[in-house]
């Protein structure tokens, strides 16, 4: 993966500027939650003024879909491609090991998930966030076999929403656990290490509990 600089020195200074503004804004959403960040302090956090910031977005809900759309577009994509050439009961197994590597770049998300999830059903955060687990959950739904009953095919759904959502909420929980894991054995869960222990567990977890009987 590219450094910082590395990246840096491919950008234009207006990329640079978006990334970094994209960055905090990243951060600040995790933290604070879509209604308490600031523009302005999502501007400082960035290095610029907050009327600044308006050459790159246009209000606070642009930026906002636009940290989603840069974290969750990918993951989206790599879903498809997945769908197109895995097993049905390789879905979770191999997928958990590409949402955790796509989290990896975007370690914060995992946390502004949650943060807007428990908030308010009516906020704009939420509202968004809501959007794309449907648009990323449909897409596994869509890729259920086709050929089966009417009640086979509807305890599939089950089965296969039930199994998405677990493995979700087993990916993303690993990026919050960081501060339980430095108390416990010290170290950070981004570190590549922890990170391949962490995806052969998955494995090992997906295969045991989401094998087709």
């Amino acid at each position: 993966m590219p450094t910082d600089s590395e990246i840096g020195q491919k950008e234009t200074k207006g990329a640079q500027t978006e990334r970094r503004i994209l960055d905090a804004a990243e951060a600040l959403f995790a933290e604070r939650g879509f209604e308490a960040a600031s523009l302005r302090e999502i501007a400082r956090a960035a290095g610029i003024r907050q009327p600044g910031l308006y050459n790159y977005f246009e209000s606070k809900e642009a930026l906002y879909s636009a940290v989603l759309d840069r974290a969750l577009a990918p993951l989206s994509h790599a879903i498809d491609r997945f769908l197109l050439g895995a097993a049905p009961d390789e879905l979770n197994s191999t997928l958990a090991g590409v949402i955790t590597d796509l989290l990896l770049e975007h370690p914060k998300m995992s946390a502004l998930f949650q943060r807007a999830l428990q908030g308010d059903p009516g906020t704009h955060g939420n509202r968004l966030i809501k959007d794309w687990l449907d648009r990323l959950f449909g897409q596994a739904i869509a890729g259920m076999p086709s050929g089966q009953t009417d009640d086979s095919a509807s305890q599939k759904k089950i089965d296969l929403v039930l199994q998405s959502i677990a493995m979700f909420n087993i990916t993303t929980g690993f990026f919050l656990s960081q501060r339980i894991f430095e108390t416990l054995v010290g170290g950070n869960v981004t570190d590549p290490e922890v990170v391949a222990r962490q995806k052969a567990l998955l494995d090992r977890i997906s295969r045991f509990a989401f094998s087709s009987d």
